[in-house]
C-alpha cells in the first residue's frame, strides 16, 4: 500500500508540473495550446485601433523582421473552431477606413522595384525551352498522327456508315489510310447504288478521300469526318425518282461537307435521256434543318450555276433554288414553302429572266401538278399574263392561257429577219419531249401598217409538231381570217399544211385600203389550202375558191405571183404591207 501510494504521489506531483508548463507556454503565446476561447480572449485585449502607425513608415527589412518571428506553420487549430460572434469580434477591432488609398497604392508601382536581375537571364540559351520541348511536341504530335496507318480499314464497317445514312453503297477498290497533307482515308472505286432498284447505279467515284478531325484520331471507332472529296465521277438522276434523293439528305439532318470534282451529271426519265452537265463540280452541306448545294459545270454547251437551299422553320419548310446560265444571261429563282399540316400542297413563286425577258409568276404544287395562279409576263415583244398547268411527272405536259395586253409585231418581225439560217431553221424545231396545249391571245397588235387588230389561238404541242385549232385573226373593219392546220418537223423538213378562210366585211373599204378598182374580181369570202415551207420558203396552194372554185390554171397563177412577190426577199418581205398590197392588185386584175 505504502508503495502504491508513493507512486500515486509521484505521478500527481508529475501532472502538477505539466500543469504549470502549460500554464507558462500559453502565457508565452505558443499558439499550439490555443482553443477557440483562449484565441478569443487573446484579441479581446489588442485595440488595433490604437496602433498608429503609417504605411510608408515599413521598410523592408522591417517587415522581414516583424514576420520573422511569426511561423504561421505552428498555428495547429481547425476552422470549425471559429464562431460567427468570435470573427465579429476580431474585425471589430480592425478600421479597414483608416486605411489611406494614396498610401498604400505607391507600393504596387512595379517601375519603383529593380527588375535588371530578371532581365539577366537568357531565355535563348535554355535548350529545354527552344529546343529538346519543340522537338519533343513535334515528335508526338507526329507519332499521333502516323499510328493509325497500322489500323486494319475493313470495306464493310464504312459501308456500314453509308446503311445509317440510308444509302447503299459498296467499295470495289482498296481503303488506306495516309497522315500527309492531313490526316485522312482513301477509298478507291465507290459505287452508291439506286433507292428502289439496287441493282442500277446512281454514283460511281473512282477516287475518294475523307478528311478526318484530329480529335479522337487514335480511336478508330470515333473517327470525326471533317470534309468528303471524291474526283471522277458519274451520276445518273432518275427523275421520277427526285422525292426519293431528297429523303436521304432530309432524314441525315446533319453530315461532312461532300465535295464532287471532275465529274458528269446524267438526267433521265425511266430508259429516256435528257440532258447532261459535263465538267461538273458539286458541293453539298447538311447542319440540323438546313442542306445547302451548288452544282457548277456545262449544259448544251453553255457555263450553269446551281445553288439548292432547303431549310425547315417553324414547321414550314422553305425552299430556294437559283438557276444561272451566264453566257445566255438566263436567270430563274424559284422559291417555295410548305406545312407539316398540309404537305400536298406546295406554295411559291418564280422568276425567269433572259437579257429583256421577264416572267414573275405566284404558284402551287398538288398532285403532281403546277397550277400558275397569277403571273406577270414581259419582254421587247409581248406584255401580258400567263396562266395554267405544268406537270411534270410521270410526263412532261402542259395547258397554259397566255392573255397579252399587246404584241409588238414590228420588232418581232425585224428580230427573226435578223436571225441567220441555222437560228431561223431551229426557230419552228420544237422538242418532242414538249407537249401540251397553249392558248394565245393578244388584245392588241402594233404593226407598221396596222393592218391586223388583235388575234386568238389554240395551238397544241405534240411530239415535236404544232397543230393550229384555231388562229383568228381580226382585221379591224375590213373583216377577219382564220387558219387551220399543223406545222410537221421532219429531219430536213418543217412544213406548214393550212387551210385558210377569209372574210371581207367592208368591201369598200377594202378596195380602198388596195388600191383596187375592179370590184367583180374580188369575192367577200375566199377559202384556201396549201402547203408553206419553212425551211426553203415556198409556197404551194391546192385549192381556191371564192364565188366558186377556180381552175389550177390559176392556182398555179396566184401561186407564182405570191412566191414572186411575197418571197422575193424571204422571210423579209413576207409580212411586208407593200408587197402584199402589189400581190393582190396583181391577181385581182387578171
Amino acid at each position: 500500500m505504502k508503495y502504491m501510494n508513493f507512486k500515486r504521489h509521484k505521478f500527481v506531483t508529475i501532472e502538477k508540473k505539466i500543469n504549470t508548463i502549460r500554464y507558462r507556454l500559453s502565457k508565452f503565446f505558443k499558439f499550439r495550446g490555443f482553443g477557440r476561447y483562449d484565441l478569443g480572449i487573446f484579441f479581446k485585449y489588442i485595440d488595433i485601433r490604437r496602433l498608429k502607425f503609417k504605411f510608408q513608415d515599413f521598410r523592408r527589412n522591417n517587415l522581414i523582421l516583424f514576420f520573422k518571428y511569426i511561423d504561421i506553420r505552428r498555428l495547429k487549430f481547425k476552422f470549425q473552431d471559429f464562431r460567427r460572434n468570435d470573427l465579429i469580434l476580431f474585425f471589430k477591432y480592425i478600421n479597414i477606413r483608416s486605411l489611406k488609398y494614396k498610401n498604400v497604392r505607391k507600393y504596387f508601382i512595379f517601375t519603383r522595384y529593380n527588375i535588371k536581375e530578371l532581365t539577366k537571364i537568357n531565355f535563348t540559351r535554355n535548350k529545354v525551352l527552344f529546343l529538346h520541348l519543340p522537338l519533343a511536341v513535334i515528335f508526338f504530335g507526329f507519332l499521333y498522327i502516323v499510328i493509325p496507318i497500322f489500323y486494319n480499314y475493313d470495306k464493310f464497317e464504312i459501308e456500314k456508315i453509308c446503311k445509317k445514312n440510308n444509302i447503299e453503297c459498296q467499295i470495289n477498290g482498296k481503303v488506306s489510310y495516309r497522315f500527309y497533307p492531313t490526316p485522312r482515308i482513301h477509298i478507291k472505286d465507290l459505287t452508291v447504288k439506286d433507292i428502289k432498284e439496287k441493282k442500277k447505279k446512281v454514283i460511281t467515284i473512282d477516287n475518294v478521300t475523307i478528311k478526318l478531325s484530329i480529335k479522337n484520331l487514335l480511336a478508330k471507332d470515333k473517327h470525326q469526318f471533317k470534309k468528303i472529296v471524291g474526283s471522277k465521277y458519274e451520276v445518273n438522276l432518275n427523275l421520277k425518282n427526285f422525292k426519293e434523293y431528297k429523303n436521304i439528305f432530309k432524314n441525315n439532318n446533319e453530315h461532312a461537307p461532300i465535295i464532287l470534282k471532275k465529274g458528269k451529271i446524267i438526267f433521265f426519265e425511266d430508259d429516256n435521256y435528257v440532258g447532261i452537265i459535263n465538267n461538273a463540280k458539286i458541293n453539298l452541306n447538311s447542319i440540323k434543318n438546313t442542306t445547302k448545294s451548288t452544282i457548277k459545270g456545262n449544259f448544251l454547251n453553255e457555263s450553269i450555276n446551281i445553288d439548292y437551299k432547303n431549310e425547315i422553320k417553324n414547321n414550314e419548310e422553305i425552299t430556294n433554288l437559283v438557276l444561272k446560265m451566264p453566257s445566255s444571261k438566263l436567270l430563274t429563282k424559284v422559291n417555295f414553302s410548305k406545312t407539316n399540316t398540309n404537305k400536298n400542297i406546295i406554295n411559291g413563286n418564280i422568276l425567269i429572266k433572259r437579257d429583256k425577258n421577264k416572267l414573275t409568276a405566284i404558284f402551287n404544287h398538288q398532285d403532281n401538278k403546277f397550277n400558275i395562279i397569277k403571273s406577270n409576263l414581259r419582254n421587247p415583244f409581248v406584255d401580258g399574263k400567263l396562266e395554267g398547268t405544268i406537270t411534270f411527272f410521270p410526263y412532261f405536259g402542259f395547258d397554259l392561257d397566255v392573255n397579252l395586253n399587246s404584241l409588238n409585231f414590228t420588232k418581232l418581225h425585224n428580230y427573226f429577219v435578223s436571225l441567220d439560217k441555222n437560228e431561223k431553221k431551229k426557230f419552228f424545231k420544237i422538242n418532242k419531249k414538249i407537249n401540251g396545249k397553249l392558248s394565245l391571245s393578244s388584245d392588241r397588235v402594233y404593226s407598221n401598217y396596222n393592218l391586223v387588230k388583235s388575234f386568238e389561238s389554240r395551238l397544241k404541242f405534240n411530239n415535236g409538231d404544232i397543230i393550229i385549232d384555231q388562229f383568228l385573226i381580226n382585221l379591224g373593219k375590213l373583216g377577219a381570217a382564220d387558219l387551220l392546220g399543223s406545222i410537221n418537223n421532219d429531219k430536213d423538213l418543217t412544213n406548214l399544211k393550212f387551210t385558210s378562210n377569209i372574210f371581207v366585211d367592208n368591201k369598200k373599204k377594202f378596195l380602198s385600203k388596195f388600191a383596187i378598182y375592179n370590184e367583180e374580181n374580188i369575192s367577200p369570202n375566199l377559202f384556201i389550202s396549201g402547203n408553206f415551207d419553212l425551211q426553203n420558203l415556198r409556197s404551194s396552194f391546192y385549192e381556191i375558191e371564192g364565188k366558186e372554185k377556180l381552175s389550177n390554171e390559176d392556182v398555179n397563177f396566184i401561186e407564182d405571183e405570191f412566191n414572186n412577190y411575197m418571197l422575193e426577199d424571204g422571210y423579209k418581205s413576207l409580212f411586208k404591207f407593200p408587197e402584199f398590197k402589189k400581190f393582190i392588185k396583181s391577181i385581182s386584175s387578171n
